[in-house]
């Protein structure tokens, strides 16, 4: 083989498709290509210049090296990699990827140095064809975030709306659970208790919820679904109902069914969702804002960490890869950036999100049902006590004592209080506050020891129109009873 093979094979190994992916200025993809593209090319040119000719073990060593890293990048085997190897599988994902990488790097080095060159001939040909389908692959690119205005559903209303503002927040515990048990847990619990009662909400102490897992939870409560068994007995051959596997890369399911929004009250619906689940493929919904980690209107709270630095990482571990996840693990740990990916960048962009809900209020005066899933205060932690962020807290999770992520889960739960009274305030300085129903639940509490003899508390509660008292209800009640009963009839009022 000549050196202008080696230099090709080395080209197609390290071109970094991924970083036309993210959303980047011009500069940025150059930055970019100089560290992942014209650095290693020059170090992989140099080496078989200086080295490599007179050592062909050490040859097959590195190529095997960079054809596993070509195959990562162009395919992103990170949740292969953290699947059971050999029927064996660890608890710490870091370290079964990581011997899946030296297995499959030391696989790779058998078939070198058993068929040698023609091996270096079909593995070319492999990762050169796997390189087209990559880069002819739209399923990454940024154009593929769900679009925002879909106003060709928008329906013409002719009366006035009774207007609803429905949030969920992802898995927050309730005011009697268990995670109320620690040094914080009485005085936190007083102080949402008090601040809710301030504005008129109900408040249901004993609210809880049928699943622990999101899809669960939330597709049996926007579906009616009262209890686990009638949810069961949907179809016994599946866990999960309501809800498929997206195809579209930057959302990982999509709500297929959902009687909540068929309602006939429910009219021009406006969106604020994660990227777990997709509710706007809902004919009724006209706008859809899904979280985006590279759009540049981001906010984040103070003591985010929005550098270049965590762009650049963020949209590379954002393609999938080993090597990306690895790299963004040790970039975090030694605190050089945060991430902006769900769900650690949707809880430092807060704000902004209520920001956004609070636009599709004042804009919006056709919508009647404006609806949000948002991933706070959701693992992992991110506030200190000055409800500033704090990327430590995002790493060292299974570091802490049970009693200590209590604490800290008191503290993410207040510090989100404190950025919703904020959007509260907004609402009331447009005069639309008393208009609205707001309805505030979770989906399941924070599971920090997910244990079923541990009752699933969460939070639900309830400001109607107008509302001028509070009441604090302390009968145990399902979340998916509290939405159908608030949902008037929805056995009569379906479409």
């Amino acid at each position: 083989m000549n050196s202008n093979f080696y230099k090709l094979y080395g080209l197609i190994s390290f071109f970094p498709v991924w970083v036309f992916r993210g959303n980047l200025t011009i500069n940025d993809i150059l930055i970019l290509f100089f560290l992942f593209l014209f650095v290693p090319i020059f170090v992989h040119i140099q080496l078989f210049k200086s080295y490599f000719k007179s050592k062909p073990k050490i040859i097959y060593f590195w190529l095997s090296l960079i054809t596993f890293y070509s195959l990562d990048q162009n395919l992103g085997l990170w949740v292969t990699s953290k699947k059971e190897i050999f029927f064996i599988s660890f608890n710490i994902k870091y370290f079964t990827s990581l011997l899946f990488s030296i297995m499959s790097i030391i696989i790779l080095l058998l078939i070198f140095l058993s068929i040698k060159i023609n091996a270096l001939k079909i593995l070319f040909s492999s990762i050169f064809i796997i390189f087209i389908f990559n880069i002819f692959d739209s399923a990454k690119n940024y154009s593929n975030f769900p679009k925002v205005d879909l106003i060709k559903n928008k329906q013409i209303v002719q009366n006035n709306l009774n207007k609803k503002l429905v949030i969920i927040f992802d898995e927050m515990s309730s005011l009697n659970s268990v995670d109320s048990d620690v040094v914080n847990g009485k005085i936190t619990n007083q102080k949402i208790r008090d601040y809710f009662i301030k504005n008129n909400f109900n408040i249901y102490e004993n609210a809880y919820a049928l699943f622990r897992d999101t899809d669960q939870s939330l597709g049996s409560v926007l579906n009616f679904i009262k209890t686990k068994e009638e949810y069961i007995n949907i179809d016994k051959n599946k866990e999960v109902h309501f809800l498929n596997k997206s195809n579209n890369y930057f959302t990982t399911n999509e709500l297929i069914q959902n009687k909540f929004f068929d309602l006939n009250e429910h009219k021009n619906i406006t969106v604020n969702q994660s990227m777990y689940i997709d509710y706007c493929g809902h004919p009724k919904v006209i706008t859809c804002n899904q979280f985006n980690p590279f759009d540049n209107n981001l906010i984040f709270v103070n003591g985010f960490k929005n550098t270049k630095l965590t762009k650049y990482i963020s949209v590379y571990r954002n393609n999938g890869s080993i090597f990306s996840n690895f790299f963004w693990r040790v970039a975090t740990q030694v605190r050089l950036v945060d991430t902006l990916l769900d769900p650690d960048g949707e809880k430092a962009s807060i704000r902004f999100i209520f920001d956004q809900i609070f636009d599709n209020i004042k804009n919006n005066n056709d919508t009647s049902l404006f609806f949000s899933h948002i991933l706070v205060p959701h693992i992992p932690y991110g506030f200190n006590s000055r409800c500033e962020y704090d990327g430590n807290k995002s790493i060292n999770y299974n570091r802490i004592s049970l009693d200590q992520k209590r604490t800290q889960h008191n503290l993410e739960k207040l510090c989100l209080i404190k950025y919703l009274d904020e959007f509260f305030s907004k609402i009331k300085e447009i005069g639309q506050f008393k208009n609205f129903e707001i309805i505030i639940f979770s989906d399941h509490d924070s599971r920090i020891k997910n244990d079923d003899n541990i009752k699933n508390s969460v939070i639900f509660f309830h400001k109607k129109k107008n509302s001028k008292t509070s009441l604090i209800k302390i009968n145990d009640i399902s979340i998916n009873n509290l939405i159908h009963n608030l949902s008037s009839d929805p056995t009569i009022k379906l479409n």
